[in-house]
């Protein structure tokens, strides 16, 4: 059977004033360019609209792919209720479901697939699969997939039979997600996330200094992520206290901020000015204690940039010897060092730079998107 018409039913999607959940655009985006009608459903929350006092979005809007193709998305909205549980489940869960399955019913839309961000929408979505016999594949990418803590088990279960793939971004969130009884190998792949090599590539380092008023003699580290101790933002900025002559582009936001007088940058961005940042960088540290598959990473990566990230799973896809130096996250002295090495070895921030950037060329979003086809495919025939 011809995947036509995948309908994608995500926790959030971007917009310029509002840039959550970058990787679905990116993703639905690269599919709608493949030639491939998709529509997303993707519920908003009237509480964290009024808490944070951004304007609602419409029920239903169309964004345009960089090559003019059109993605239909609906935003039905719901009341969030934070941690409030009822009869062992979420309270928000539960109204977030109800607007999607509304939505979906309202909109009279015969996909031929529902493909679905995060175990918390793909049980949703095997809702609605079930209901309308559609098959329903399920990206997982979670840093912690807390589905268990979202639904009962006999919801999360009486999903189960719609699903026919699960997309994994990493082997960490693959045997996360077998052993919470979620999803058996066989009906598994890992396909990393990746990067928009049109909004991320190298530049020219000394113009990207001199158009930011960067120093071109100085030593400088970026990070890219919400200022939080799962991040290590603060451990990253104690590192760089250690070391010394070390300049610092904190990109992101947060409860934690970092502080001194090396800091170059610190605050958020628009997706689109990220790279000129990066470029003026000399190395990218993230030492976070979890993740699906960093998209930051791979971005820096895609910049030509040496990383310092942690040596646990959800690296393992993306990171090696050849492009990395692997520390303990939770260790500011093994981030120092690291730190320090680059520092001290031009050379060797050369041949990590250009390994970088080789490993990036194999995780654009076209290559992830014809993968994720290409598995979708399979499954359904």
């Amino acid at each position: 059977m011809k995947c036509k018409h995948i309908c994608f039913i995500v926790p959030g999607y971007p917009t310029c004033n509002d840039p959550v959940f970058t990787f679905v655009k990116q993703l639905v985006c690269s599919i709608a360019d493949l030639g491939i009608k998709c529509t997303v459903i993707a519920p908003q929350s009237l509480t964290k609209v009024l808490i944070r006092k951004t304007r609602k979005r419409p029920f239903s809007w169309q964004d345009t792919t960089d090559q003019g193709n059109k993605v239909d998305i609906f935003q039905p909205s719901y009341i969030s209720w934070s941690n409030l549980r009822l009869f062992g489940r979420s309270i928000s869960s539960l109204f977030s479901e109800r607007a999607i399955i509304r939505a979906f019913d309202k909109i009279k839309i015969s996909p031929d697939v529902l493909y679905a961000h995060f175990w918390s929408c793909g049980v949703v979505a095997g809702i609605i699969g079930k209901k309308h016999n559609l098959p329903v594949f399920v990206a997982t990418g979670e840093s912690v997939i807390r589905v268990r803590d979202l639904y009962t088990d006999a919801k999360i279960q009486g999903s189960m039979d719609a699903i026919k793939g699960v997309i994994c971004v990493s082997s960490k969130n693959m045997q996360e997600s077998i052993d919470l009884g979620l999803a058996s190998k066989e009906n598994m792949i890992v396909i990393p996330n990746a990067v928009n090599d049109r909004l991320f590539y190298p530049m020219n380092k000394e113009e990207a200094r001199e158009k930011l008023g960067f120093n071109q003699d100085d030593f400088i580290v970026a990070f890219t992520g919400s200022f939080t101790h799962r991040k290590g933002v603060l451990r990253l900025a104690e590192a760089v206290k250690k070391v010394g002559g070390v300049k610092t582009i904190y990109i992101g936001s947060g409860p934690l901020q970092p502080n001194g007088e090396d800091i170059l940058f610190k605050g958020r961005l628009p997706h689109n000015e990220i790279v000129c940042y990066l470029n003026a960088a000399d190395a990218f540290v993230l030492p976070t204690l979890a993740e699906g598959c960093c998209n930051a990473i791979i971005e820096a990566m895609a910049c030509g940039l040496p990383i310092i990230s942690s040596a646990l799973p959800f690296n393992d896809e993306i990171l090696d010897n050849n492009n990395s130096i692997r520390i303990d996250p939770y260790s500011v002295d093994d981030i120092a060092r690291a730190i320090k090495h680059l520092k001290d070895n031009p050379n060797v921030r050369k041949k990590m730079s250009e390994a970088s950037v080789s490993k990036s060329k194999s995780l654009t979003v076209r290559t992830r998107a014809m993968n994720v086809l290409n598995f979708i495919s399979e499954r359904m025939n």
